[in-house]
């Protein structure tokens, strides 16, 4: 399948959307299902499910802020182990509450699309890739987002 090409306005939308739908689908739920119910088929419940995508939004913003600086950006993660990773963001995360954490998420996608906004539409912060789909180091955002919102829809 060949993407075509969009502009950096169209894939931040494209974020952006992903969040509404997000939103849309932790409205559904009263706060304390969000933060005590396990998600089907996961151990995690969808407060930890939302402080996993808060630690990937600060590690994006981590590694703009690596380039910026003009260092060498790496992910914290290796694929396909991500397990351990992916405990290091939740764990520190789990005795806060649904609210803070709730806080917390929009506060750090907040802080993601700012930095991005702030970028030229032809050289943002992972090359002149960065607003390309099919090329993309961070095209996976939305996508993530989605897939998450559907395991919380099941709820």
């Amino acid at each position: 399948m060949l993407l075509r090409d969009v502009s950096k306005a169209e894939f931040l939308a494209g974020i952006r959307v992903a969040r509404v739908e997000l939103e849309e689908i932790l409205a559904r739920h009263d706060p304390n299902t969000l933060a005590e119910t396990a998600v089907p088929g996961l151990t995690w419940t969808t407060k930890e499910l939302l402080a996993h995508l808060i630690g990937y939004d600060l590690a994006v913003l981590k590694a703009i802020g690596d380039v910026r600086a003009g260092r060498q950006w790496a992910w914290g993660w290796t694929y396909p182990n991500f397990d351990d990773w992916n405990e290091s963001q939740v764990s520190p995360r789990r005795s806060r509450t649904y609210p803070t954490v709730r806080a917390e998420l929009d506060e750090s996608r907040t802080r993601l699309l700012d930095e991005l906004e702030r970028w030229p539409e032809d050289a943002g912060p992972f090359g002149p890739d960065t607003w390309d789909p099919g090329k993309s180091e961070i095209s996976w955002i939305g996508p993530h987002e989605r897939e998450h919102a559907e395991m919380i829809a099941a709820l």
